[in-house]
């Protein structure tokens, strides 16, 4: 039994290395923009003067990291440690809404984040809430910056006393 080659299609030989073509050049483009976003790190930065633990600079951290919440306020987070704790440390400008009540406001916060035991770090009022598992939320105010702290477990108090007194 003898096969016989068919001659190719000119036309559907050419859509297909159109195609090929097509496939490479849009897979370019997608390599490019994810590689120029991840480099540009001015694009994540804060248009604010952020604090960082003095000695420190966010390229120690690694950058920093722009997101969005569900109301539309952009914070900016970095990833640091404290004490063998890894932390996530956001920050962003002080809500048009709390300038006019602070202290009632940070209250607010702290009950919707379960966050019920008070430190005073000098001026500051920091609130600490700590989950059955470990981690802890914290919150508070410091030069007109909103900062929240996420541990991924238990770190005593004298240590995020002196965290939060080495932001600057």
């Amino acid at each position: 039994m003898m096969v016989q080659l068919r001659k190719p299609n000119k036309k559907l030989l050419l859509t297909a290395i159109v195609m090929i073509v097509a496939g490479f050049a849009f897979l370019g483009v997608g390599i490019y923009q994810v590689h120029s976003s991840k480099s540009d790190e001015t694009s994540n930065a804060p248009n604010f003067d952020p604090l960082l633990p003095k000695g420190k600079t966010i390229e120690s951290f690694g950058g920093w990291e722009k997101l969005t919440s569900p109301t539309g306020d952009t914070f900016h987070i970095y990833v640091d440690t404290i004490n063998g704790v890894t932390v996530n440390v956001s920050q962003q400008l002080l809500p048009g809404k709390f300038k006019s009540d602070i202290n009632n406001k940070m209250l607010d916060v702290a009950r919707a984040e379960n966050a019920n035991v008070k430190l005073n770090v000098d001026d500051i009022k920091v609130y600490i809430g700590t989950s059955a598992k470990g981690p802890q939320s914290v919150i508070f105010t410091k030069n007109g910056l909103l900062i929240s702290i996420k541990s991924w477990a238990t770190i005593p108090d004298a240590e995020w006393i002196a965290y939060i007194k080495s932001l600057g």
